[in-house]
């Protein structure tokens, strides 16, 4: 058998211990969207998506669900899957289809993913798909910010800061 180099072992420290010291610091590998701005992804892959109108609807007290709009435009050449959502306003958060029947009756259903195509746009909408908060975890007042946070696969995400508004 023979005796690890010392190289070889400082590597594999520093494989255990950088990423958790990074997260008892609070710093997370997640990517941060500002309205308007690219927002990067973590691990150094970047996530070419921008955000504009993040809005979570308002919605009475006692009301346990609300949904959640944006736009999210693609530079890249290539589509970003969203895999899931997160917040902690919610117990737990839903990709949602919109589809339309034959006899122009409208339905949804809760997803695995959506894409964002390569140099195009995913418009997150009251008509369309969105994104639904379900067990709302406390009253939203109109006006405040909720994180919500995008996943596009295994340590991909994206932070997004969506404003409460009245429908």
């Amino acid at each position: 058998m023979s005796t690890p180099t010392p190289l070889f072992v400082a590597l594999a420290l520093a494989a255990v211990v950088i990423p958790a010291a990074a997260d008892r610091a609070g710093h997370h590998l997640t990517g941060h969207a500002v309205q308007g701005a690219p927002a990067p992804a973590a691990l150094g892959a970047a996530l070419p998506l921008t955000v504009q109108g993040a809005t979570v609807v308002a919605v009475p007290p006692g009301a346990t669900e609300t949904s959640a709009f944006m736009t999210l435009r693609n530079a890249g050449n290539s589509p970003v899957t969203l895999t899931g959502v997160q917040t902690p306003a919610a117990g737990h958060a839903m990709l949602m289809h919109t589809r339309r029947d034959a006899q122009g009756r409208t339905g949804m259903s809760a997803v695995k993913t959506l894409t964002v195509p390569a140099r195009g746009t995913l418009r997150l909408s009251a008509a369309g798909d969105h994104l639904m908060l379900m067990d709302l975890t406390r009253p939203l007042k109109v006006g405040e910010t909720v994180r919500l946070t995008l996943s596009a696969g295994p340590g991909r995400r994206l932070n997004v800061d969506a404003v409460v508004r009245k429908p």
